[in-house]
């Protein structure tokens, strides 16, 4: 499922663009989730991570170019489009790497161009898909849309944003299977992808509302790597 984020402050351009994502994404028959920010602070302190985003260049007190520079500087990897009335600061976003630029009022032939060239983009990313085998068939699911993963009697469960999977397996063969750099074991019991974690806490990490335990032997490991994001996030700042 992709992420679209909006950063815009008109109301009236937010419901035009909206508008259009719907009828391309109803189209193409692609599973998506949409956020919408008023400002570009309000996207940057956002825990989550856009597949795409299309950003207003002007904006109130942090402007689109400014934030999509921090947004770089933090790591963000988003396909970047910028929605504008000014053409003539589009050429800026060059050097922050944006995909394409659309002027508004957004027509929709624009709209659908700019997805088609950032899906093709993500798709062209290396993604892993695992197989998973099910009483009636397989699934496969890319390990980009499992929020974490959990082992009980001998069960694995899958939860990914497209719903849950339950086969059998170890643990430990699946951590293998995934990058260490995106997914951390918190316990015996559990791995989480850190895309999805939303607060971390001495004993427990939060995927939202859910609240998954972090043992002794993990929480050092956890702790730094999330400081090491904090500090990373306040430079950029």
């Amino acid at each position: 499922m992709l992420l679209i984020s909006i950063v815009d402050h008109s109301e009236q351009d937010v419901a035009h663009l909206h508008s259009l994502l719907e009828d391309y994404f109803r189209r193409t028959g692609t599973a998506y989730a949409e956020r919408v920010y008023k400002s570009g602070m309000d996207f940057i302190r956002s825990p989550e991570n856009s597949d795409i985003v299309f950003m207003d260049i002007q904006l109130d007190k942090l402007d689109g170019l400014e934030t999509a520079r921090i947004m770089r500087k933090l790591g963000n990897e988003a396909q970047l489009i910028f929605v504008t009335r000014m053409a003539q600061l589009a050429i800026k976003g060059y050097a922050v790497d944006a995909l394409d630029f659309i002027l508004k009022p957004a027509e929709p032939s624009a709209v659908s161009f700019a997805l088609d060239k950032a899906i093709r983009r993500l798709e062209d990313r290396s993604c892993t898909f695992l197989a998973l085998k099910l009483p009636n068939g397989t699934a496969s699911v890319s390990t980009n849309d499992i929020t974490y993963v959990e082992v009980f009697d001998h069960n694995l469960v899958y939860h990914t944003v497209n719903g849950d999977y339950t086969v059998r397996g170890r643990l430990s063969d699946v951590f293998e299977k995934l990058d260490h750099d995106k997914f951390i074991a918190c316990n015996r019991s559990f791995i989480v992808n850190l895309r999805y974690i939303t607060e971390i806490w001495s004993d427990h990490v939060m995927l939202g509302s859910t609240k998954i335990t972090v043992s002794k032997s993990h929480r050092k490991e956890i702790q730094i790597r999330f400081s090491a994001y904090l500090d990373k996030k306040a430079a950029a700042l």
